[in-house]
């Protein structure tokens, strides 16, 4: 296999945590990734196995894990929400319709008329997800560090709004520390633990 830019260096690799991921990690001595904070106790569960069953390795001494999810951080908790209607639309779509579709408004995603199935799917993507207000997103987050004990928290948004997103993005770095004039971040309420990776 070759790496390009990066053939010759010493790349890191980590796991996702889909299928048996969390097992080979373990065995290998890797970071692990885990998504979907929707399944928290499920989360933990593949978290909990890795670490009991973890090899030091050239790669790491001890285990590592980065616990991923979606964020989306807005002036009110309805306006966050609406930045993950229409990702949650595009997945609903290309589960019943086999081809994920190109993003869009999230008003016009509320205008559509949706199949029964079709309306399931898109609220089953919508639930779970953290957002909020800035003190609510750090409270959640906060929640999940305790939970995972995770190394690092990865956060990923996807939107139509750009606008919306890099707001979403602005809020979320102060929360972590990153911006002038921030405030605490999940980091801090929860003590040392946890590197906040946003």
């Amino acid at each position: 296999m070759h790496a390009r830019p990066a053939e010759g260096l010493r790349i890191p690799a980590y796991v996702l945590a889909t299928g048996e991921g969390a097992a080979i990690a373990a065995r290998a001595g890797l970071p692990l990734v885990v998504g979907d904070l929707r399944t928290r106790d499920r989360v933990r569960e593949i978290i909990t196995a890795y670490r009991q069953e973890f090899r030091p390795s050239p790669w790491g001494a001890r285990p590592y894990v980065i616990a991923s999810g979606t964020v989306a951080v807005a002036a009110t908790a309805e306006a966050a929400r609406r930045i993950l209607v229409p990702e949650a639309w595009a997945v609903a779509h290309s589960r019943t319709r086999g081809s994920f579709p190109p993003l869009r408004p999230a008003e016009e995603v509320e205008a559509l008329a949706m199949s029964p199935k079709e309306r399931e799917l898109y609220e089953g993507a919508l639930a779970g997800h953290i957002h909020g207000t800035q003190e609510q997103v750090a409270a959640e987050l906060a929640e999940v560090a305790e939970l995972t004990g995770a190394d690092e928290l990865l956060v990923t948004t996807s939107t139509y709004d750009r606008t919306a997103l890099l707001d979403s993005f602005a809020r979320l770095a102060r929360l972590a520390g990153l911006a002038e004039g921030s405030g605490p971040g999940p980091a801090d309420l929860v003590g040392q633990s946890v590197r906040s990776g946003y």
